[in-house]
């Protein structure tokens, strides 16, 4: 048996990096957050007076959610001192996150150009919202799906969406996945990465985007046959939800034909064997999902090794599995990731201020004296 690449994931592989993390809202807090449950030190960096903008969303768990288990140090940018605070910062970290628009960091003296003199191994990771001519636009979510080129895609559930889905894959997995690269390379040096949300985002739609532009190229008669959308796009009665007797919901995705073939063989239909791709058998299967309860066709499903399951409900979720417990405690480990049994609360504004200034080597003269400035703040 081979020895795993990271060993065990309890001996966290990333507690070796701190990272400067000053990103606020969704994307950055995020992906910092998935490398605290990794072991990394990571140091939140907030802008005085008030900080992230979450922490004033007193209505959501996001702020605990996204900051737990980092360390605070609260400043106010753009003084002297505080620069200087984040200078002295950089040289003992290894990694430096930011997720404002382009020259926000520049204006503070800590764009990558001005950090990387300080420390020339550093990686430097820019989470923006827009690529091309709207890089210098504020935006969020909705925004970068907009100008994503899959934004038509995207409306074609209609025009509400159910969670942050460009901030989680274009903002947080795959500049995620460019940083571990970079940290994985043995000959891996300082480097500023960008990463661009719209751009990122189109991650999600990829193998449909390459399906279109490839049907461009064929004749009228093959376009419109062509890509693996017009299969799995909900539209064909093979692959789509069903309501049940219930109200409840299954879903069927017998989209290959052996396992189209088991589904007619299982519900006594060998006659629809032909008609797999066939519109007009939607309404007759509607009937026959509305004649019994989902709690039927997930027995069915089960018995018989389709490709058809019942939509699992979020109260049936968290009454039947450890959901609760997972969110209550870790709630990083409901995604599927390692435990961190040494995480902390998301600390509340300048927690870590003296401890960090400290650690990096000011004086408790000079500290004093820029908390009496209110250069720093140190929470009581």
């Amino acid at each position: 048996m081979t020895t795993p690449l990271w060993g065990n994931e309890s001996d966290k592989p990333v507690q070796h990096l701190r990272i400067i993390d000053m990103t606020v809202m969704l994307t950055g807090p995020l992906l910092t957050r998935v490398l605290v449950q990794y072991g990394a030190d990571v140091i939140k960096v907030e802008h005085l007076p008030h900080g992230d903008h979450l922490r004033e969303k007193k209505n959501s768990g996001f702020f605990e959610l996204l900051n737990q288990g980092k360390r605070s140090l609260a400043l106010n940018l753009g003084t002297i001192e505080a620069t200087m605070v984040m200078k002295q910062l950089v040289n003992e970290a290894d990694i430096f996150i930011e997720n404002f628009k382009e020259g926000v960091m520049d204006g503070f003296d800590l764009g990558y150009d001005d950090l990387s003199e300080e420390n020339p191994d550093l990686l430097y990771l820019s989470l923006r919202g827009f690529s091309g001519n709207r890089k210098v636009r504020s935006g969020h979510d909705l925004n970068f799906i907009a100008t994503s080129g899959c934004g038509d895609f995207f409306l074609e559930s209609g025009p509400h969406y159910s969670t942050q889905f460009a901030d989680i894959v274009g903002g947080v997995s795959i500049p995620l996945i460019k940083l571990l690269f970079q940290l994985a390379s043995p000959r891996q040096k300082g480097k500023h990465i960008v990463s661009n949300n719209d751009e990122s985002f189109r991650f999600l739609y990829l193998p449909r985007a390459y399906d279109h532009f490839k049907s461009e190229q064929l004749p009228p008669h093959e376009k419109e046959e062509f890509g693996w959308q017009t299969v799995l796009g909900g539209d064909e009665p093979h692959s789509r939800y069903y309501k049940c007797r219930d109200d409840k919901w299954v879903a069927l995705n017998a989209v290959q034909k052996n396992h189209w073939e088991k589904f007619c063989d299982v519900v006594d239909k060998s006659d629809w064997k032909n008609r797999l791709s066939d519109p007009n058998l939607t309404s007759e299967m509607q009937k026959l999902f509305l004649d019994a309860p989902s709690t039927y066709w997930e027995t069915i499903a089960s018995k018989n090794e389709i490709c058809l399951t019942k939509v699992v409900s979020w109260d049936e979720l968290i009454a039947s599995t450890p959901t609760r417990q997972q969110l209550e405690g870790d709630p990083l480990t409901w995604c599927g990731l390692t435990p961190n049994p040494k995480l902390s609360a998301a600390p509340v504004l300048g927690r870590d201020t003296l401890s960090i200034t400290q650690g990096i080597g000011f004086t408790n003269r000079e500290i004093a004296e820029w908390l009496d400035k209110k250069i720093l703040f140190q929470a009581s």
